[in-house]
């Protein structure tokens, strides 16, 4: 089984893209950047690629892409699906937030997902919550993410309306 969180809507949203980007051992060493010490560049190729960020909270930060790694089909109708990714922080999940609700468009529909990707489709019965943009609290997010939240949920379904 795999985790997979997306966002449905019946339009189009804006990704957000990773800060992480890969770069050639040989471009790390023209912008100085340091080694690790048990891997010196002088003993690897300079064209292989290397993954670079310029912080390290950045391999955990908040995409959004479109698209999803999984077919999430089943689970919803509308046909624009945008894959959600980041380790859980209360930063994270304000950032998360933010984006819902500036791209909530008025009179639309939107969802979003977390499930459990290979459990026995007739067995799913994810529970699910409706609200009004304005109602939608970080303490949704954090029910949804946070798996040290009492009320945590491993499966769940905000329906966002405007």
């Amino acid at each position: 089984m795999s985790f997979c969180s997306f966002i449905a809507t019946n339009y189009e949203m804006p990704e957000v893209e990773t800060k992480a980007k890969y770069i050639t051992v040989k471009e790390a060493i023209e912008l100085e950047i340091k080694p690790h010490e048990l891997v010196p560049w002088e003993k690897m190729d300079p064209n292989s690629k290397i993954l670079f960020v310029e912080n390290e909270d950045d391999l955990n930060e908040l995409v959004i892409k479109k698209d999803a790694y999984y077919d999430v089909s089943g689970y919803t109708s509308y046909p624009f699906i945008y894959e959600v990714n980041f380790i859980y922080s209360e930063l994270r999940a304000k950032q998360l937030l933010e984006y819902l609700k500036e791209n909530i468009r008025e009179g639309q529909i939107l969802e979003l997902w977390k499930v459990w990707i290979g459990l026995d489709d007739n067995e799913i019965n994810i529970p699910y919550i409706r609200c009004y943009y304005e109602e939608l609290s970080l303490n949704h997010l954090v029910k949804l993410y946070n798996w040290n939240y009492e009320k945590f949920k491993e499966q769940y379904c905000i329906i966002l309306e405007r």
